[in-house]
């Protein structure tokens, strides 16, 4: 092509968050195994090149997805928390923090845990892993104590487990006996 037959690119500010937006779309809906830059590209909706150009292999779509699933999920885990009522009764706010993730934030619970098996190969993801059991600890730290906090985070982690491999969602009512026995007095 000659310098007059180009055709002049499109400016297109938003192309690399669309394109990081998409790659989350395909590792929760698809898995990690499904995050290709073709894939990616065609759920963006722009050229493979694009995909290529902004993220050069499969760890930083894998990075970018993570970013912004983050960033969307800064405050919701918290958030849900406050609105069940730990301040209350914390078993109760724990029991129904786990119904609403394995019910109404199924996906993110599926993309979380795509994540932490990815993190199994990839030590990038190791810190984004472990940030998220931290968090979880935090969260419950003002409430239960040191041992509690993480006895619960640990219970906490392996119910979700056995929901994303099992598929079950778990009730507030099935999970609460075990929430009232480690916070026995």
């Amino acid at each position: 092509m000659t310098e007059t037959n180009r055709r002049p690119r499109r400016y297109d500010p938003e192309r690399r968050s669309r394109i990081a937006d998409a790659a989350l779309r395909i590792v929760t809906q698809q898995g990690v195994e499904g995050l290709t830059h073709r894939a990616v590209a065609a759920a963006a909706d722009v050229p493979v090149g694009s995909t290529t150009y902004h993220f050069a292999d499969k760890d930083e779509l894998l990075l970018a997805a993570i970013e912004v699933a983050e960033a969307r999920g800064a405050d919701t885990l918290p958030q849900m928390f406050r609105e069940c009522g730990p301040e209350e009764d914390l078993a109760v706010a724990i029991a129904k923090f786990l119904e609403i993730l394995t019910v109404r934030d199924r996906e993110q619970l599926y993309l979380d845990y795509e994540i932490f098996l990815a993190a199994r190969r990839r030590p990038a993801l190791q810190r984004t892993a472990e940030r998220w059991i931290a968090d979880c600890y935090e969260m419950l730290l003002p409430y239960a104590g040191e041992e509690a906090a993480r006895v619960l985070t640990d219970l906490v982690e392996g119910l979700l487990a056995q929901a994303v491999v099992f598929g079950r969602e778990l009730t507030a009512e099935e999970t609460l006996p075990r929430f009232r026995w480690i916070l026995r007095p």
